[in-house]
This record gives C-alpha cells, structure tokens and sequence, in this order.
C-alpha cells in the first residue's frame, strides 16, 4: 500500500469526525456455502461519518481491512476516503470490514490451515447481517476493489433495490485462468517452505509481481534507479509480518472459487477494467458487462500499474467515484 502523503494539518478535520467500531456477533453456527460451519465467529466493522450520511460500504483486496480510513492517516484507502476526498467521511458514512478467514480482528486462522474454507458468498452473507444490525437500510453507494469486489457483487445481489449503485474495480463474476494458475503456484510455494515466514514473503512477492505490469517495473527500475529484487523482498517481509499462511491460503481460495451470475445483479453498475491487469483482464469484465442484470456501464484505461491502478491511479478513480455517488439514475 502506498504511504499517504498528505500534511498532518490536512489530515486534521479527519480526528474530528464521528468514528465507531465493532465487532458483529454472528449467528453460532455460521453455516458457511460448503457446508461446514464456524464457531463463536465474530466480523469486526468501522463506521465513520455523520450518522444520517448516506452509506458508502468500501471493500477492498485480501491484505485490506476495516480502516478504509483512519484518524492516523494509515486506511488502507487514504487516496480516495478522507475529507474533501472522492469518499468524504463528512459528507458519506463510510463503512468497511476485517475479512472473516484474514488476520485481522474477525474471526480468522490464526495459523489453523483446517481452518474452514470462506466463500465470497459468505463474506456477504455476514455483512448483509452487519447492515442489519446497524439498521443500515439503504446503501447509496457499494464500492468492492479485487476481492472485495468479489464480495461485493454478492452482496449486491442479496441487497437488491436497497442498494442504489455498485461499483466494481477490477473484480470480475469469476476468477481468470491466469490468476488461477499464479495462485496454485503460490500455495506451492508455500508447501516447499512449510507454510514458513520466507515462503510467504515470496509467495506476495510473486503476487506483487503479477499486480504491476512489465512496462511499469522497467520504468520505475530502468536506469539503475533502485533494485527491483530488494523491492519485492521489501514488500514480501512486510506482508509475512502481518500475515501469516493460513489466511493467505483460506482467501486465495476464495478468490479461486468466486462465481456469480452477473443476471442476478439488477443494480445499475459501474465497472473499471484495466487493459494491463493480467489477473482480471478486460475481457472478463466485458462478459460480466454483456450479461449484466441491470444497466451496467464499462471503463476502460490503461495504467502502468496493472491490477494495482485502483489503488494509483488517483484521478481517474476519485472522478468515476465521484461520478457513481452524483448519478441520479
């Protein structure tokens, strides 16, 4: 993720705001798609904004987590939530959750790789629970990035017309061939080193490589200007030092396992594709477009960044956010 580098005068009137936090006590058993059922599980939330505001739910990929934004500047979306930014905490009330079957403060592995296995459809099912709960009828505006998108699109479809609009940014209605393959290369990676700190570092360093695009690592390595092999090990270290084998595991397979119908998703619909992302390619988000249940607009661009643009591209995702949340379709 990168650094958020706003001043901290600027980040000022983000402390002043309404913030709450939670954790959701779900049903004992939680019944999960595959049959087996979690025990005592527990979904953590952060709610911030006005309590009238309009509900923007914001879901990110599999290492993000509740704090799309936080009062210390470390969200794990600063770029697009904050004040004066696309999703303005004083203008919307944002929601986000730690991911059941992660290593935040929802129920998750902790190590356990018998740990059941967590479908998208289940991480919906738990925060159509959690919206409840929070007497949230209405949901303005769904925002789902990779494998947050994933769940979002069930979700969308378990809220039907209680959801306004959906945005979906680079997650498609089921998981590429090539992302498939990447993730099986991983896990054995994962075998070969016992599930240990190094191989997990490799195995994000693997995953980082495929979120980037061969044109945007040159550019940025070209000319001497860093080493690119310190740089993946960089990230990999600091992703093993939060997470550990069995979440990494458990949310890649729900990722491997992801499908839906995009019939069943009335919602009108904005979706990013980017041409450079090799793990959900445009043509994927075409087919989700063509078979859409509801009316369904597809963006385009083209970013160096690959499958990372909707965390760097800033000014070409805050305007189709800004333009989701002003459309009075």
């Amino acid at each position: 993720m990168p650094a958020d580098r706003t001043p901290r005068a600027a980040r000022a009137p983000t402390r002043a705001l309404a913030w709450r936090r939670g954790e959701l006590v779900l049903p004992d058993p939680f019944v999960l798609e595959s049959g087996a059922a979690l025990r005592g599980a527990r979904l953590a939330w952060q709610c911030v904004g006005p309590d009238a505001a309009p509900v923007v739910v914001v879901l990110g990929g599999i290492s993000a987590h509740r704090a799309c934004v936080a009062a210390d500047g470390r969200g794990w979306w600063e770029r697009q939530c904050g004040v004066g930014r696309a999703l303005d905490p004083a203008r919307y009330r944002l929601l986000g959750v730690d991911w059941l079957g992660g290593v935040d403060a929802s129920s998750g592995p902790r190590g356990d790789r018998d740990f059941p296995p967590i479908a998208t459809s289940d991480q919906a099912r738990a925060l159509l629970l959690l919206l409840n709960r929070l007497r949230l009828r209405r949901v303005h505006l769904l925002v789902g990035a990779s494998y947050g998108g994933a769940v979002a699109q069930h979700l969308a479809a378990l809220l039907g017309r209680r959801l306004r609009r959906l945005v979906l940014l680079s997650a498609a209605h089921r998981a590429g061939q090539f992302a498939l393959g990447l993730r099986r290369i991983q896990c054995a990676l994962l075998d070969l080193g016992g599930d240990g700190r190094t191989a997990l570092a490799w195995a994000r360093a693997l995953a980082l490589l495929s979120y980037r695009t061969p044109e945007g690592i040159e550019r940025r390595f070209a000319d001497g200007a860093g080493d690119v092999l310190a740089w993946f090990a960089h990230h990999g270290d600091a992703f093993a030092a939060r997470f550990d084998a069995a979440a990494f595991r458990c949310l890649g397979a729900s990722l491997d396992t992801h499908r839906i119908d995009p019939a069943a998703i009335r919602t009108p619909t904005t979706l990013l594709a980017v041409r450079e992302d090799l793990l959900v390619p445009p043509s994927l988000l075409a087919e989700y477009a063509a078979r859409a249940g509801g009316p369904c607009e597809l963006i385009e661009l083209s970013s160096p960044f690959g499958h990372d643009a909707f965390l760097k591209e800033d000014a070409a995702v805050a305007a189709l956010l800004r333009a989701a949340l002003e459309d009075r379709a």
